[in-house]
């Protein structure tokens, strides 16, 4: 059913819908793109700390189950399945590896659909934006052809899952912050056990007519130390966070938005230009495990260390 949902797709796209095409393709790279990210970073830097925590716990979360679930099925590309399929544009080159769940959905729906979720009893109009767009995320994947209507609902609706169970282990732990310790060591165990998981289980090893391998495991795995990268130091990060780093009580709004805006400079630069570099010249899989790992640490520490000095200095003065 998913399939023929596409080829009705790809018949409307090239006959009266190649207009709407140009539009898709932007709205699925933005999902993945730098700018979200950065108005996670904002939120939580400048204007709810708490809040932005509780999507980054979300992203971590979503990430770590997209990879894993990805992993589990080991299911092909639409392409790949039936032949009919033709993708749009150069989205066949981009979008490589497993097809179930959907990467772009699972990223769209823990970016802007956590910050629409933090906003629903406030700014409701945010919301329904946050909302729009994640539908719009999820139906451009399908309308581009490289997903299936499947592989949109289940990115979405396992993200949202795990945005579920950290905030009930985000709320678990505020009644009792000394459990800070036990979540970072299930966090570990958990992550220790899906990379064990990931390297020993068997993945399908099917060829095309050139003799090249349809999905490279080694290539799909790197891609989910990632999420499992994420997840542990976001997991490591939280205690000493929650602990040292009051910054928002240390700046006023106005200043740390100014703190946030010139850290957001270097952090693209990691994500656009540094990580890509490492990735390419000491491996994909070091590269993926540390892109989320050290984005985690600037944000959440180095950052907050950053706007405490600067706090002290202004006091100083």
């Amino acid at each position: 059913m998913g399939l023929d949902f596409l080829l009705l797709l790809q018949d409307f796209r090239e006959s009266a819908g190649m207009w709407l095409a140009p539009f898709m393709s932007w709205i699925t790279e933005f999902s993945a793109s730098f700018w979200p990210v950065a108005a996670i970073c904002l939120i939580y830097w400048a204007f709810d700390r708490r809040g932005g925590r509780r999507i980054l716990a979300g992203y971590a979360g979503g990430l770590f189950i997209n990879g894993f679930l990805k992993l589990t099925f080991c299911v092909y590309r639409p392409w790949i399945r039936d032949a009919r399929i033709q993708p749009y544009g150069d989205s066949k080159t981009a979008a490589t590896g497993y097809s179930f769940p959907s990467g772009h959905s699972t990223r769209a729906t823990a970016t802007m659909g956590g910050m629409g979720w933090q906003q629903r009893k406030r700014r409701a109009w945010v919301t329904a934006l946050a909302a729009i767009y994640v539908l719009l995320v999820m139906f451009s994947r399908n309308f581009l052809g490289v997903h299936t209507p499947e592989d949109v609902i289940v990115g979405c609706v396992s993200t949202v899952g795990m945005m579920a169970l950290t905030g009930l282990i985000e709320n678990w732990s505020d009644k009792k912050p000394s459990r800070d310790w036990l979540i970072l060591a299930a966090a570990a165990a958990v992550c220790v056990a899906a990379a064990l998981y990931y390297v020993k289980k068997p993945y399908p090893m099917d060829y095309n007519e050139a003799g090249k391998l349809l999905v490279n495991p080694v290539s799909m795995r790197a891609d989910a130390y990632e999420g499992l990268g994420f997840l542990l130091a976001f997991s490591i990060c939280r205690p000493f966070e929650r602990r040292w780093f009051d910054f928002d009580l240390a700046l006023s709004t106005r200043a740390r938005v100014a703190v946030g805006i010139a850290a957001l400079v270097p952090l693209y630069a990691w994500f656009n230009c540094i990580c890509p570099a490492i990735m390419s010249g000491m491996g994909r899989a070091f590269g993926k495990l540390l892109r989320f790992s050290v984005i985690t640490a600037y944000v959440m520490l180095f950052v907050p260390f950053v706007m405490k000095l600067v706090s002290g200095w202004l006091k100083n003065r």
